[in-house]
């Protein structure tokens, strides 16, 4: 393979990276939509989309395996790039996955809501009392940082900046603060002291709980593969993989 032949394949590489970077994000948004107002369309759409992120991922796969073989490229960039171009198109891989599986939880949840649960108002009150629909309001506010966080390592891979993936790679911890509210409240709901009332006046609240409880976790993990491709990233750019100080710090 020639270098041409080599810097043209790693050029559709890359372009299947962030082709597939949209695919998931994409994914990720609906999968929010969904939460938010229960539409059972993009939980479909969501759930079709995987079938698509899991086939761009091969490709990106057999194109990185098929370089490798063919240049067998010496240390540097372009090893870099091509020996961690299939656990970037992994990381994105699963995400996608996480994005279904938060549309499959939607679907299984749908006939455990109750009567007129969708029209309630889902902004978090500020007295803080807990309800279902503070708990929505607050997991919509992590997907949403989740998003954040994937738009910008995937910025950072379109820019090829490694100064930006340390950035976005430290703001996983703003990802991690959120799900843990989250969690609180929800924990906080499953406990007796709230559990017992709650289910008095809806018996299916706590199956709804911990449906809620693993889709937050399907949004957390989503910041966790986000981090793990910055760090690639200034892997690949930099050959280093360390957190260094930022501009911002």
């Amino acid at each position: 393979m020639t270098r041409t032949a080599l810097d043209t394949q790693m050029h559709e590489i890359r372009t299947r990276i962030i082709r597939l970077g949209t695919l998931v994000e994409m994914a990720l948004e609906q999968a929010i939509q969904s939460v938010q107002n229960g539409d059972q369309v993009l939980c479909g759409l969501v759930i079709a989309s995987d079938g698509t992120i899991d086939e761009v991922r091969s490709e990106v796969e057999r194109l990185a395996f098929q370089s490798l073989t063919l240049q067998q490229p010496l240390a540097g960039h372009d090893l870099r790039f091509l020996s961690s171009a299939p656990s970037i198109a992994g990381d994105l891989e699963r995400m996608g996955d996480n994005a279904a599986g938060i549309a499959k939880l939607l679907v299984r949840m749908a006939p455990l809501h109750a009567a007129g649960l969708g029209a309630r108002d889902q902004k978090r009150p500020l007295d803080r009392v807990m309800t279902e629909a503070s708990i929505v309001s607050g997991i919509v506010d992590l997907g949403q940082e989740a998003r954040r966080v994937l738009l910008g390592a995937m910025s950072a891979i379109e820019q090829s900046d490694a100064h930006a993936a340390r950035f976005i790679w430290q703001e996983d911890d703003v990802v991690d603060v959120r799900y843990h509210l989250v969690r609180h409240d929800l924990m906080t709901m499953l406990t007796d002291i709230h559990a017992i009332p709650a289910l008095q006046q809806d018996s299916r609240i706590m199956q709804r709980m911990t449906y809620w409880l693993w889709i937050a976790h399907n949004l957390e993990r989503i910041g966790d593969h986000c981090t793990n491709i910055c760090e690639r990233l200034v892997f690949i750019l930099e050959g280093d993989a360390t957190i260094k100080p930022t501009d911002d710090d």
